[in-house]
């Protein structure tokens, strides 16, 4: 990838040549909890956990296109994705900028995936927009009484702890704000939490609603100012401009390896989707390339709902194609691999920002549309 640094990306490769193939001999090729903790305890071993965090938190303080190039490969071994991605990727964030000394001293556990944690921000009626979020914090003698549901937890059946996002400072009715928020740590096992999860088209059940019934949190749970936690979930938000641009390299990476092994061997009725997709694989590459390299200068736009927009497409194409190109196997759940990427993938246009979030977005930042 332009802009990597090659030196810490060959060290990466050589040290997941070995890896992979020990992960492999004693896990086979399963994507459970189990084994994504395993490995995440074998990356974080070698320092390959938190590519992004400073190096006093134990990271590597690597820039975004370095960053993007190590998980990509780190990808490429078709390992799970790590069990404590949120608490590494996004509340890890906010600790290391908010977070008391009591509340950093989580972050080694969060890096190796002993401590695993979910985010309560997302409700119902209050998805992309958070300003219109209804989960209560109240302020009491002792601490706070918090009250609400959270839904489309990722990993919450799971979760140690969940970085929440409530209201401390109440609203009108159906009134909106980004003031009067608040982020707090909230251990899952507390009195009054109860977790339900929401089982997917793919059979998992990677998401869940949480409910909060008068749980009482101390004042140390309070991560960050007091009804200034918009301002502070901003900070565990920023994840999502890597997160965007690894999806898309993840995809052109998938593309390339597709169509590449079929080859001749694909129907003729099929060589122009292909030769279609795999072009349009390759844009959405180039765009996320261009967009670290903003990034990397310091240049934070409209360009990532561009990537994120084009992923979500990209993606959901892809997929469809996999599945088709395994015809009646898939279909007969002879190809699990290829059903569950269809599957998985309506969610695309969903997970890290809408289609019709991203196109507002881009309509009025871009285009300069009226709201």
């Amino acid at each position: 990838m332009s802009g990597a640094d090659p030196a810490v990306v060959a060290e990466a490769r050589a040290f997941l040549a070995e890896a992979a193939q020990a992960f492999r001999a004693e896990y086979g090729d399963r994507q459970d909890f189990d084994a994504a903790r395993a490995w995440q305890r074998r990356l974080d071993g070698a320092g390959w956990v938190g590519l992004n965090w400073p190096k006093e938190y134990g990271g590597r303080a690597l820039d975004l296109a370095t960053q993007v190039a190590v998980e990509t490969a780190i990808g490429e071994t078709g390992a799970p994705q790590i069990a404590g991605f949120i608490g590494v990727n996004t509340v890890a964030a906010a600790l290391m900028r908010w977070g008391t000394p009591e509340q950093k001293a989580y972050l080694p556990a969060i890096r190796s995936g002993e401590l695993i944690f979910c985010q309560g921000f997302s409700e119902p009626g209050a998805g992309s927009d958070l300003a219109s979020l209804r989960t209560r914090a109240q302020r009491v003698d002792d601490g706070f009484v918090l009250d609400g549901q959270k839904v489309w937890t990722s990993h919450g059946t799971h979760g140690d702890q969940c970085l929440v996002l409530a209201r401390t400072t109440p609203i009108e009715a159906g009134g909106r704000s980004h003031r009067g928020l608040s982020m707090f740590l909230v251990p899952m096992n507390l009195p009054g939490v109860t977790v339900k999860p929401i089982r997917q088209l793919t059979g998992d059940d990677e998401f869940c609603e949480v409910f909060f019934d008068a749980v009482r949190l101390p004042p140390s749970a309070l991560v960050g100012p007091l009804d200034d936690g918009w301002r502070a979930a901003m900070s565990t938000l920023a994840h999502e401009r890597a997160a965007a641009m690894l999806l898309a390299m993840r995809t052109r990476a998938d593309v390339r390896h597709t169509v590449g092994s079929a080859g001749p061997e694909l129907p003729p009725g099929r060589r122009d989707e292909a030769l279609q997709l795999y072009v349009e694989s390759e844009v959405l590459g180039l765009l996320a390339e261009r967009s670290i390299a903003e990034i990397g200068s310091g240049t934070v736009g409209p360009a990532q709902s561009v990537v994120k927009l084009a992923w979500s497409q990209v993606d959901q194409r892809y997929a469809e194609f996999l599945f088709d190109l395994h015809g009646a196997a898939a279909t007969a759940g002879l190809r699990p691999a290829a059903a569950n990427a269809l599957l998985f993938s309506r969610s695309s246009t969903i997970a890290a920002g809408t289609t019709e979030v991203m196109r507002n977005i881009l309509g009025e930042q871009v285009l300069g549309l009226p709201r």
